[in-house]
């Protein structure tokens, strides 16, 4: 909000200043223009010959001094009118021009060493312009004047806008009156403006510091600034800025009854640069890479370290070995702002991994510890892994923790060799045989028998055609490997055996034949098929035949009984009926087998009644178809089996009729 004091200036307006300064360093400011510019006269001093310092030129003595001083803001001539209100005799000295107001005070008030006096005399007129005249301006005096008249000019020639320039009026006469001065004629102008000023651009968090030109040794000051800001001094400060203090300052200042021209200044705050430099953790062995942003150039400074280095760049890379800070400092248009920065180093995990040997065929466990998570190199993510290797390997695995820093470990798995197993090899063997089955190589063994057996060597004796046995032999690393081996079983012969008859005759030959093989071999010693035997009593013939295939021979045994009995054994019947009971005769006995057969009978006279070489047909105790009487009979009879003395016998027989 802007504060506005304003005054009607027009021409003939008279403004009243209370007070005056007596001395050059309390000069108050005039402004001359087109308005009265009037004071009361002051009578105190009249003898004072003025401070020490100035040349006063063309005035003798100074008393009751009234300095003022003006500052040119229109370049060209300026002619200034003074003169008292009632009449009474006033003096003048104007010095000039200056950069500002205070620092001529006074040592730059000079003049010529000799006075070129008094610049015009006056007609006594306040409205004429008496204009340049005189030998003035000498060195630093621009205009003086020692009339004893009550109105006075003071020609100022050339003055340039920014300069100022220092007016000393006295009242000579030491009587009371009002002296009133303006600019009458003349291109150029004076103001009574004060110049509202800053040390601005300044950076934010700077100290603001306003300032104004002092007008009067009463002046009061009134700034107005942004967000309400507000303050009566003449050169206030804001020790820390923020950007919300940047913006238009206004400035009014009052001089008593003055109110001069409000002025600004515009205050620029230029951001404090908004440095952001993030922390970095790394692991050691790494690089850590800080980028700074926020400003347009940086300077690191280690902080607490004497070996690190000072970075100038906005990314430093540092392989940090330990943890360390460095104040960051920023710079954006001239502005700066630090911020502090670290580097935290983590240690390095150390991961380990067993290193097993196992059995061919065989799972390994590997367990990897001292991380978080784990990375195998074919890509299975966990702390364990089960791996079966067909050879010795290598397997490597990362390990991260919870820092995110990782090691490496390599875990060698070894493979023992197999039990080299030494076993029988395939057997072939008959039916009913028995085989020796042996294995070596190993500490432990187990074959698939039922039940189960742990001996080097075992006995079988399968009766399949092929049957498998299978062992397992474990070696002193605890390896375990299987072999197996083939037992075949070849099938026995199937003889047969065969006889002529059953029974036969004691002395008589018959032939006994065996089938089912390739050879034979009988108790009797004889090895043909078939043997030609020739028993005198019952017995027992056996053969053992053998079959072979591929070279085994596979034997079995057969027997078969010879009966044998005495066929020479007949009975002949002492009589018979033959019209009864026992109607015919006949021997009786084991006749069945006979080569020749002779029966004949005979009666007491020697005659043949009966005769037959028929074994199965008897006498019936006719002759001639008639019954024979009942008497004793003769018979003849003899039986040749072939293979045994001819049986013979006589004998009689009674019939009974």
């Amino acid at each position: 909000m802007k504060k506005i004091f304003l005054f009607a200036m027009i021409l003939g307006f008279s403004l009243k200043i209370n007070a005056q300064g007596s001395l050059c360093g309390s000069a108050t400011i005039s402004c001359t223009g087109n308005s009265a510019f009037t004071f009361p006269a002051d009578t105190s001093y009249p003898e004072v010959q003025g401070q020490v310092g100035p040349n006063y030129g063309c005035l003798i003595t100074t008393p009751n001094p009234a300095w003022y001083f003006m500052q040119v803001t229109q370049s060209g001539d300026i002619n200034i009118e003074m003169h008292t209100t009632p009449e009474r005799d006033i003096d003048f000295i104007c010095w000039g021009p200056f950069s500002d107001y205070t620092t001529p005070c006074t040592a730059l008030l000079t003049g010529p060493a000799t006075s070129p006096g008094s610049h015009y005399l006056h007609v006594g007129n306040v409205n004429v312009d008496p204009g340049p005249g005189g030998g003035y301006p000498a060195v630093n005096t621009i205009d003086c004047s020692f009339s004893a008249y009550y109105q006075e000019w003071c020609y100022i020639p050339n003055a340039i806008a920014g300069q100022y320039y220092i007016l000393l009026i006295t009242n000579y006469s030491n009587h009371s009156c009002n002296i009133s001065f303006s600019q009458m004629t003349g291109t150029g102008a004076t103001g009574c403006t004060s110049n509202a000023n800053n040390n601005g651009p300044i950076c934010e968090g700077d100290s603001l510091k306003l300032s104004a030109n002092s007008m009067a040794p009463n002046a009061q000051y009134y700034w107005i600034g942004p967000n309400g800001w507000s303050s009566y001094l003449q050169n206030p400060k804001i020790p820390v800025t923020s950007m919300s203090n940047s913006g238009t300052y206004y400035l009014d200042v009052t001089i008593g009854n003055y109110n001069a021209p409000e002025t600004q200044t515009v205050v620029v705050i230029k951001p404090k640069p908004n440095i952001i430099a993030p922390s970095d953790t790394i692991c050691i062995g790494d690089t850590a890479i800080i980028t700074a942003s926020g400003a347009s150039s940086y300077v690191w400074k280690p902080i607490g370290s004497t070996t690190n280095p000072t970075f100038t760049t906005n990314t430093i890379k540092l392989a940090a070995t330990s943890n360390s800070t460095y104040k960051v400092i920023g710079t954006l248009q001239g502005c700066k702002d630090s911020i502090n920065t670290s580097i935290k180093v983590n240690p390095q995990p150390l991961v380990s991994v067993n290193n097993p040997s196992i059995c061919p065929k065989d799972t390994a466990t590997l367990i990897a510890n001292g991380a978080h998570t784990y990375v195998w190199n074919f890509g299975v993510i966990s702390d364990s892994i089960r791996v079966s290797p067909t050879h010795d390997t290598t397997y490597v695995v990362v390990g991260t923790d919870i820092n995110n820093c990782v090691d490496t470990a390599t875990a060698s798995v070894h493979l023992y060799p197999l039990p080299t197993i030494q076993l029988t090899p395939n057997t072939t063997i008959c039916l009913g045989s028995q085989a020796t089955l042996t294995a070596g190589g190993g500490i432990a063994y187990s074959w698939n028998t039922n039940p189960p057996e742990t001996t080097s060597s075992i006995t079988v004796s399968p009766t399949a055609n092929t049957t498998t046995y299978t062992v397992g032999v474990t070696d002193n690393n605890n390896c375990f490997d299987s072999a197996s081996v083939e037992v075949n079983t070849l099938p026995l012969p199937l003889p047969t055996i065969s006889i002529e008859m059953d029974t036969i005759c004691k002395g008589t030959y018959t032939t006994i034949t065996a089938s089912g093989g390739n050879t034979y071999l009988w108790n009797t010693g004889e090895i043909t098929p078939s043997i030609s035997v020739k028993p005198l009593s019952s017995s027992i013939y056996s053969v053992t035949v053998s079959s072979t295939l591929n070279n085994v021979v596979c034997s079995k045994d057969t027997s078969i009984k010879q009966n044998v009995r005495n066929c020479n054994v007949i009975y002949v019947p002492n009589s018979f009926m033959p019209t009864g009971y026992n109607t015919v005769f006949k021997p009786i006995g084991d006749i069945a087998i006979t080569k020749t057969y002779q029966f004949a009978i005979y009666n007491r006279w020697g005659q043949m009644v009966f005769e037959t070489t028929d074994v199965n047909q008897g006498w019936d105790g006719r002759f001639n178809g008639e019954y024979v009487q009942t008497g004793a009979y003769i018979y003849y009879l003899k039986i040749d089996n072939g293979y045994e003395e001819p049986f013979e016998k006589i004998g009689t027989v009674t019939v009974v009729n």
